[in-house]
């Protein structure tokens, strides 16, 4: 039987014993609800968790849907009892954790932390943990799972509610363990308050397109509230190569275990071999040393295989099981994720939707020095000196560029177009195809053998077509053009870059 369904009963004196409580000695509740579109019995409601919203008004709709009590940061004008707290985002999350049994109680917890590379750090650390303990929840931008069904629904910007009770089902199927990737979102709204850890993975707190010097401060003050989460055994996990992150570990000085390639660290890889589709790493633990390959390709991806070690080493598994563990993920939707059959001309998808992330994705596949036919979409919701970045990047990194839009109306997209090729110095290489199927199928064509092509800008993410309106994504569209081009032999070939301009009118 689920825990929601015994109807637990919390006492909120009990709960925050500094809080004042008006109107009442004591509140009890069975439920907490943010939201008046929602009702439930024996329910308090939280007051204040949007700043924009009166919470005069929303009191009154929570007392006319039925509220038994208020938990709020001022004392509100109300007929019901209130719980007056410091902070109503964190109160809330605390309490949602009690009603749901506070699960992380009875399973092991890691959050994942950061700036860069949250979610494939996530799914390797659920990955190589499955490899141990066969059953693994995790909860990523990618999706979720609650160590029974796989494929579930998970939301970035997730509230502390949703998190209380995918943690409760995970815990109710007996899930030895649960991976949390932590966003920018949940971060601020507290979501993750109540929750107990006993690894926090920061993955690097290197400033992104768009993060500010405000935003990253807050994303530390976030890192240093989830530190005091941890259980009294825990440890942090910290990437060692990045210099921001290791300024902030010796500021605080937790309890922490450091990987990195190219920094001293407790765990560490050395660069084997780096082969068109797979890389190779020697990981030192400790007084181990193994061997490990992967078919995820570039230096962000060996260094989330050692935070993913580290996660393990800091379990005290066996070096072997983690390796084992870390090599069955051999994709990730979206993140260099290679297209099936692409053998002539390898395709690879990336979300690489900001300068650095493109850089980043560049730097992995540029590694043999064959050229890359970059297919880029026109960034979102990015002033016009990131759109001149990302313009930059694309001409310095890539042979030949086609990029298209996707995501506004043509009179806007076209705006955008002229920002990013504001970053090019020879504007005239780049080819122009707004039409993201006929761009992609432009490429496929037209490539030659030795070329790689990169599909950046959507990852495993939807778009529709101008024409038909159907939603579609890339890998969809890359496979069913190369399922259609004719077999050629492989030639090894390494193409020159030769500045050329070339037009498109149409379908190939």
């Amino acid at each position: 039987m689920s825990r929601n369904s015994q109807q637990l009963s919390v006492s909120l004196r009990q709960l925050f014993p500094t809080a004042q409580i008006v109107g009442a000695d004591d509140i009890r509740c069975g439920a907490c609800l943010a939201s008046v579109d929602q009702a439930a019995a024996d329910c308090v409601f939280a007051i204040g968790l949007d700043v924009e919203s009166d919470a005069a008004r929303d009191t009154v709709d929570a007392i006319n849907c039925g509220a038994k009590a208020i938990l709020t940061e001022q004392f509100l004008p109300s007929s019901v009892p209130q719980c007056i707290v410091p902070d109503v985002r964190e109160a809330y999350a605390q309490l949602c954790q009690a009603l749901a049994g506070k699960p992380s109680e009875r399973m092991l917890t890691i959050a994942v932390v950061g700036t860069h590379g949250k979610t494939t750090a996530a799914l390797m650390v659920a990955s190589m943990l499955k490899k141990i303990s066969n059953r693994v929840a995790y909860y990523t931008s990618l999706g979720a799972s609650d160590g029974k069904d796989a494929g579930l629904v998970a939301h970035s910007d997730a509230d502390a509610n949703q998190l209380a009770q995918w943690l409760e089902t995970a815990a109710d199927n007996e899930t030895p363990a649960a991976v949390i990737e932590l966003t920018d979102d949940m971060l601020r709204s507290h979501a993750a308050s109540g929750v107990e850890f006993d690894v926090i993975l920061f993955t690097g707190l290197r400033k992104s397109q768009r993060i500010d010097s405000l935003q990253a401060r807050g994303i530390e003050n976030a890192m240093h509230r989830i530190v005091g989460q941890l259980k009294q055994h825990g440890i942090v996990v910290f990437n060692a190569d990045d210099a921001r992150l290791n300024r902030w570990i010796e500021r605080h000085q937790p309890h922490s275990i450091g990987y990195g390639l190219d920094a001293f660290a407790d765990v560490r890889g050395s660069r084997l071999s780096s082969l068109p589709g797979e890389q190779s790493l020697m990981v030192s633990a400790g007084n181990c040393v193994t061997p490990i390959t992967s078919l995820l390709l570039g230096d962000h991806n060996a260094r989330h295989m050692l935070g993913a070690t580290a996660v393990g080493f800091a379990f005290g598994l066996e070096l072997f099981e983690i390796v084992q563990g870390i090599e069955r993920l051999n994709k990730i939707p979206g993140r260099l994720q290679r297209v099936p059959n692409s053998t002539r001309c390898p395709v690879y998808i990336d979300e690489a939707d900001q300068a650095d992330r493109l850089a980043v994705a560049m730097h992995a596949l540029s590694k043999h020095g064959n050229p890359i036919l970059c297919v880029a979409e026109v960034p979102e919701a990015a002033t016009p000196e990131q759109m001149a970045a990302y313009g930059r990047v694309l001409e310095r990194s890539a042979s030949r560029v086609i990029l298209t839009q996707s995501r506004q109306s043509t009179r806007s997209g076209q705006k955008a177009m002229w920002q990013v090729l504001d970053g090019c110095e020879y504007p005239s290489e780049i080819q122009i195809v707004p039409n993201r199927e006929t761009a992609i199928e432009l490429a496929i064509r037209s490539a030659e053998s030795g070329e790689q092509i990169l599909l950046a800008g959507w990852g495993a993410n939807r778009w529709t077509n101008d024409q038909t309106r159907d939603l579609k994504n890339d890998m969809e569209c890359a496979a069913t053009m190369l399922a259609r081009m004719p077999s050629k032999p492989v030639e090894i070939a390494v193409v020159a870059r030769s500045p050329r301009l070339r037009l498109f009118g149409g379908a190939a």
